[in-house]
């Protein structure tokens, strides 16, 4: 089989880009280590792993023409793709795809010209095209094959091909002064090379079972100068998919490109999946829904991925989800992940606290006719997230939204059993929610920061989220009903007999009725009171309280009173409700979270 393949039948075809695609999967975690450019955020293998995936996947069980294995290649990469480069991958296979998607067996002399047209597509998906990165291998690669178009077996063009790629991939370091300075590659090109290196040896050696090399050691390629920077212009990784009918990736980049960079559009006049670095991804999704059908929404957030990669200690992480009501300097002291909740107004979808604050979140719930939802993070945030600091710690401790009220626990369980980082996630069921479940997020942190690892950790963890209560005084009920928590004839009776209800969690993590305040007048020093006599004698106490926009004030007051009465407790924190109470509570509420002492003292 190492001589005379004139042509590439389907078969053959198929059995060389799974060849190809492993080799790029088995890379994933070196390529994460050399990931500088366009920004540090450690992620490019776990892109191109999983643009792979899904594009080895879509072919593994086509036996069919050469042409349609390359259809269904491009479809699954662009369905799959992630990540700048994994975007400009998908876009590479959608150019084959284009030029040979006709082909029943594909010639030397087609795949050179087909070579050098998704070069150029590629290149053309850029906003803002750089030397020394993917697409300057890209470019080398297909020069080398019309250079060798006149060869007559494919197993002498492929190493033609991968001999240019891997020189041109080898003047990456001096291209980009950010690759020089680390003393990299740029990781995008690296993974394009893995696909030449596994199909040149494919068709060398014809055999799927070829053992894949060791993976170069990476300390040897680093530099004192290797930082992540995370002082980034564009906070938010952006990607969504359009589809529609005569779509213009011209027209879509003069829409958006103002609001970002790193800006790629690739796929086809049907289906474009776009990529852009922003710190408006809500608008970004916004504007595109005017030229079609935006769906696959996400937004990663690049400086919590920075923050991580610069801890010293790797052995352990935290990550909620945004049903956890936490401050943002809290995330940032203890390294807090978010994955966020979904949130919804009739047809639209919002990215909570990412695309949508609780200010944003609030001004839709008063003018919005569409009664709002929340809904759990979707499985790719949540794999996304496992397979990117599984890639970089140990351990990963997810604390989720209480398993009664919603299906996050469930969901962050069936994520992380379908990410090759499985062993070491565990998933906590919090039990509470807003300030409650941020509470325990930040006492998971403290732990993990004291040195608990393990069994030993899951237990405290546990045994906090049991002892933790959330209180919400909740004086509109008019949410509650929208949302169908609460029976209409309920909201007529409280208001008719100026009833003021507080809702408490139970050991099993439900929401159920705590107390009721009758009358409207000194509500908070009521609430203050039921709070308190709730949890005398339980020693040292911690809570943090949420509120509404304009409650800040209610909320300082409710904070020394509480204080008053607990007098040996102290407030970790004040923040505003996010959507997952505020859907049903309203904005108006006021909450309250309550947990023994840690004993390094209140942060």
């Amino acid at each position: 089989m190492t001589e005379g393949i004139a042509y590439l039948d389907g078969p053959r075809l198929q059995r060389c880009l799974i060849a190809g695609l492993d080799r790029l999967i088995a890379e994933r975690e070196y390529l994460n280590k050399i990931n500088v450019f366009p920004v540090p955020d450690g992620d490019t293998g776990n892109n191109l792993a999983r643009t792979a995936l899904a594009a080895r996947d879509a072919i593994a069980e086509a036996h069919t023409s050469a042409g349609e294995i390359l259809t269904r290649l491009a479809d699954g990469a662009l369905d799959g793709a992630q990540g700048n480069s994994g975007t400009l991958l998908a876009q590479f296979f959608q150019g084959l795809a284009t030029s040979l998607g006709d082909k029943s067996r594909i010639k030397i002399s087609e795949f050179a010209a087909a070579m050098l047209t998704a070069a150029a597509e590629t290149r053309a998906a850029l906003a803002n095209p750089r030397e020394g990165t993917i697409v300057s291998v890209l470019d080398a690669a297909a020069e080398s094959a019309k250079k060798n178009s006149g060869l007559k077996d494919f197993a002498r063009l492929l190493p033609a091909i991968l001999e240019a790629s891997r020189k041109a991939l080898g003047a990456t370091t001096q291209q980009l002064e950010e690759l020089r300075k680390a003393n990299v590659v740029d990781a995008g090109g690296r993974g394009l090379v893995c696909i030449f290196e596994g199909c040149a040896d494919y068709l060398l050696h014809g055999s799927l079972d070829s053992v894949l090399p060791p993976p170069a050691d990476v300390e040897e390629v680093f530099s004192d100068h290797h930082e992540h920077s995370t002082d980034l212009t564009y906070r938010y990784c952006t990607e969504c998919m359009v589809t529609g009918t005569d779509l213009n990736a011209a027209s879509i980049r003069h829409g958006i490109e103002a609001l970002g960079n790193s800006l790629v559009i690739a796929g086809s006049a049907k289906r474009m999946r776009i990529h852009i670095h922003t710190n408006e991804p809500e608008t970004i999704f916004e504007l595109v829904s005017e030229f079609g059908t935006v769906g696959n929404t996400k937004a990663d957030d690049m400086i919590g991925q920075a923050r991580a990669l610069n801890r010293s200690n790797r052995d352990i992480v935290i990550v909620t989800d945004s049903a956890a009501d936490i401050p943002e300097d809290v995330l940032e002291a203890h390294d807090i992940h978010m994955v966020p909740l979904r949130v919804q107004f009739g047809t639209e979808s919002h990215l909570d606290k990412t695309g949508m604050t609780p200010a944003e979140f609030r001004r839709e719930l008063e003018t919005n006719p569409n009664t709002p939802g929340t809904s759990q993070p979707t499985q790719g945030d949540l794999r996304r997230m496992y397979e990117f600091l599984g890639t970089h710690f140990k351990e990963i401790i997810s604390i989720a939204v209480s398993s009664s009220l919603s299906g996050s626990y469930q969901g962050a369980v069936n994520a992380a059993s379908r990410t090759d980082v499985s062993d070491r996630v565990d998933v906590i069921d919090s039990l509470n929610v807003s300030v409650g479940q941020g509470l325990i997020a930040l006492q998971a942190a403290r732990l993990a920061e004291r040195g608990l690892r393990g069994d030993e950790l899951i237990a405290a963890i546990d045994a906090t989220a049991a002892a933790t209560t959330t209180y919400a005084m909740v004086s509109d009920l008019t949410n509650a009903v929208r949302s169908g928590r609460v029976k209409p004839y309920f909201k007529y009776i409280a208001d008719w007999l100026k009833l003021t209800p507080v809702l408490g969690k139970t050991p099993a993590g439900e929401v159920g009725l705590s107390g009721v305040l009758f009358g409207r007048r000194k509500l908070l020093e009521r609430f203050a009171a039921h709070v308190a006599r709730k949890n005398r004698g339980d020693g040292p106490l911690e809570f943090a309280i949420a509120h509404g926009h304009t409650e800040a004030e209610d909320a300082e007051m409710l904070g020394n009173l509480l204080q008053e009465r607990l007098r040996d407790a102290s407030c970790v924190w004040q923040t505003e409700i996010g959507a997952a109470l505020g859907v049903h509570a309203g904005m108006q509420a006021l909450v309250v979270a309550v947990m023994p002492a840690d004993d390094s003292g209140p942060d």
